[in-house]
């Protein structure tokens, strides 16, 4: 995970790992994290998983999203996240869908600075100066460079002028017959 933007910010006292994907790659990201963001700092957990990390330690605390099953207490876990005060939200983008409605949420309503973290794309803060190399390692981790993918992106977008088509088209059908009824006509 290489990145020359990581450099630009200054060390965080707690940063919130948002982990999703293979424990392997939570394991480097920690590491890095450790020596480059917090340096002595506290790293905590958000995770869909039972367990933590070994390289955590005993002082970092964990948040597990199947504790909030319903709408009520995933506010609640996100009042509590905000209230922690972690300076840096770093989301480790993994390539699976697991926990991706949770990072969003979680970048848009916690004040910490968010770092997104990719094996091959490296660590990348969201900002407007770096928005271009946000948007790669999003567009690299969002499966739209396969083909398939963006084949389904064009049907579900054509599907509703298609549907609005269809019907208008039957509604005139359904019109024509009703007015040849109406005067008499059998034949189109």
């Amino acid at each position: 995970m290489e990145g020359p933007s990581i450099r630009e910010r200054s060390p965080a006292d707690r940063v919130l790992l948002v982990e999703s994907g293979p424990r392997a790659h939570a394991e480097d990201l920690i590491e890095r994290l450790r020596s480059e963001v917090c340096p002595g700092g506290a790293i905590d957990l958000f995770t869909c998983l039972p367990d933590q990390p070994a390289s955590l330690g005993q002082t970092s605390r964990a948040w597990r999203s199947y504790n909030a099953p319903t709408f009520t207490e995933r506010w609640k876990t996100v009042r509590d996240l905000r209230s922690e005060g972690h300076g840096v939200v770093a989301i480790l983008c993994s390539g699976t869908p697991i926990l991706a409605g949770w990072k969003l949420a979680l970048a848009a309503l916690l004040p910490g600075r968010v770092l997104l973290a990719d094996r091959e794309q490296g660590l990348v803060w969201l900002s407007v100066k770096r928005w271009r190399e946000a948007a790669r390692l999003v567009w690299a981790r969002s499966g739209l460079r396969n083909p398939a993918a963006l084949r389904r992106a064009a049907h579900v977008a054509v599907l509703p002028f298609a549907v609005c088509f269809l019907l208008a088209f039957a509604a005139k059908a359904h019109i024509s017959a009703l007015a040849r009824s109406a005067s008499g006509q059998t034949e189109p």
